[in-house]
């Protein structure tokens, strides 16, 4: 039936109209205009759907739902879709184990953890952390904090979700190694790098086999990453007003800084890891693997060596080493074979995947990091070279959607460099989402009301926004009329203090607000 088929696209013609219109900006540029308006929430959607789990690359179906990728994929459609975020989390922390651990995966139609890949992803939980707080900032609805959530999915074992995310950070303090570094397990972020593996068999998994107890191995990937959780879990209690409590996590942030600084941080960037042995990988002391992109990001992200001109050290490291015209490769040197202590990283030949490649998942960490320290034309600049609209240019080299971002693009040491793999279904729509609307244009929720403090490049005159936020339409427009970063943020004319538009009163739904960028 015509009439019944025009409908159903007017209907479709709505649905999208009403998503995509939660944030909505005008820039001078317009592969970034494509993106944030259009194809990434879009993608970020797709990607929450399905997460890992239909695609002609990545097979779900066997292996199961992330936990550590719907976690973060949460953070993408979050503002979007806040119902559907909501019970997606009380989901996931109900595949949580009594220890703080989870399962690496599960399956999504009987939300059961994948017993054949198990736990000890020692990062896995902290991310339950981080998207439990990104909801708490966007809905603001405190009452999630007290869901009863089974662990494992057993029936009475139910706990307010506010104790699983107590022991999602219990579970990595009571796992730290010689250095007082946490545990890596089987592997963090980077699943391919298994250092309690050790497989002489090819036909071992590399994720599932471990030869090792895993009592040496350490991560500082996830120091950086338990100090940026332990931060959001602090501003949580606040919220609740358990301040008493905030002595203890503040404790363990601190001592975890102050380990990274000693055992984790190698003259010009932070080292990725010790191995079973105790040395480190990603120094200057190794002949391969050298560098790391992973805790130059996310150290940087947590607040690590800001202070001290560290970042500003790690980040130069990261634009001369691992910088390509491409995007930021993952690694430098790439492993040029197998070897036995680093695990899967080292079977891939080199400037593929994680041995080398330009990993687009973690490109946006840097631009972050770079927005944090105040570098609006860095960020920005590592923010179009994979942007998929401006690579539309090179479609011959980049061989890819020109509107969808792919996990990786090959690395310079590639006989493919800068074609694009694995696209749709990757955390990499997430974070740079995350990385253009929270920190370039600065427009991010918090508990207080909505920040605004961009960091954007200094040929642009500024910017026009529109976000939904808690119900009120802010219209947002930003001048450029100085070279820095500072922001005044003016209502209805009146200079405001800080950065931070507070909450309307009820029955206002409507905001306009001016930005001055000096």
């Amino acid at each position: 039936n015509p009439i019944n088929v025009e409908k159903a696209f007017a209907s479709l013609i709505n649905y999208w109209n009403n998503l995509l219109n939660i944030f909505h900006v005008n820039t001078p540029d317009i592969h970034t205009n494509r993106m944030v308006n259009i194809w990434n929430p879009y993608q970020n959607m797709i990607t929450f759907k399905l997460s890992r789990s239909a695609s002609f690359f990545e097979s779900g179906i066997s292996r199961g739902i992330g936990f550590r990728d719907s976690n973060q994929d949460l953070l993408g459609f979050m503002h979007m879709v806040p119902t559907e975020a909501k019970k997606q989390i009380l989901d996931l922390a109900a595949t949580q184990l009594i220890t703080g651990g989870a399962y690496h995966q599960y399956q999504p139609l009987t939300k059961k953890g994948n017993q054949d890949i198990g736990s000890e992803f020692n990062d896995d939980p902290l991310w339950l952390v981080l998207s439990v707080s990104a909801y708490l900032k966007e809905t603001g609805d405190l009452s999630i904090l007290d869901e009863l959530v089974q662990f494992n999915n057993e029936p009475g074992t139910e706990q307010p979700l506010f104790n699983h995310l107590q022991c999602s950070l219990q579970y990595i303090h009571d796992r730290l190694g010689p250095h007082d570094l946490p545990l890596i397990g089987r592997a963090d972020w980077n699943d391919c790098l298994n250092l309690n593996c050790f497989s002489d068999n090819p036909d071992q998994s590399f994720q599932t086999t471990k030869n090792k107890e895993g009592k040496v191995a350490e991560s500082v990937f996830i120091a950086g990453l338990f100090i940026a959780a332990l931060k959001e879990f602090i501003k949580i209690l606040k919220q609740k007003n358990s301040l008493d409590e905030t002595k203890l996590y503040l404790e363990w942030a601190e001592n975890m800084n102050s380990a990274i600084l000693k055992y984790g941080w190698d003259g010009e960037w932070f080292v990725r890891a010790y191995d079973n042995f105790g040395n480190k990988i990603g120094s200057h002391e190794c002949e391969e693997g050298q560098i790391f992109i992973e805790p130059q990001g996310y150290c940087i992200m947590a607040g690590v060596g800001i202070e001290e001109g560290f970042a500003e050290k790690a980040l130069n490291s990261v634009k001369s080493k691992l910088a390509t015209p491409h995007g930021i490769m993952l690694c430098q040197p790439p492993y040029s074979q197998y070897y036995i202590h680093l695990g899967e990283i080292s079977s891939y030949p080199p400037g593929y995947k994680e041995n080398g490649s330009i990993f687009c998942h973690t490109n946006p960490w840097i631009m972050i990091a770079e927005a944090m320290v105040g570098h609006g034309d860095q960020a920005h600049d590592y923010y179009t070279r994979i942007n998929p609209s401006a690579r539309e240019t090179i479609s011959e080299v980049h061989r890819c959607e020109p509107y969808i971002y792919a996990q990786m693009i090959a690395g310079k040491d590639a006989p493919t460099f800068g074609e694009a793999k694995n696209s749709w279904l990757t955390g990499t729509a997430t974070w740079n989402l995350i990385a253009v609307t929270n920190w370039i244009l600065g427009i991010r929720p918090t508990y207080n009301g909505l920040s605004i403090s961009p960091v954007i490049p200094k040929n642009w005159s500024g910017f026009k926004a529109t976000r939904i936020f808690r119900g009120v339409k802010y219209h947002i427009s930003v001048e450029r009329i100085g070279t820095g970063n500072r922001s005044m943020l003016y209502i209805n004319e009146k200079q405001i203090e800080g950065n931070i538009i507070p909450f309307p009163p009820s029955g206002i739904n409507e905001m306009f607000i001016d930005v001055k960028i000096t």
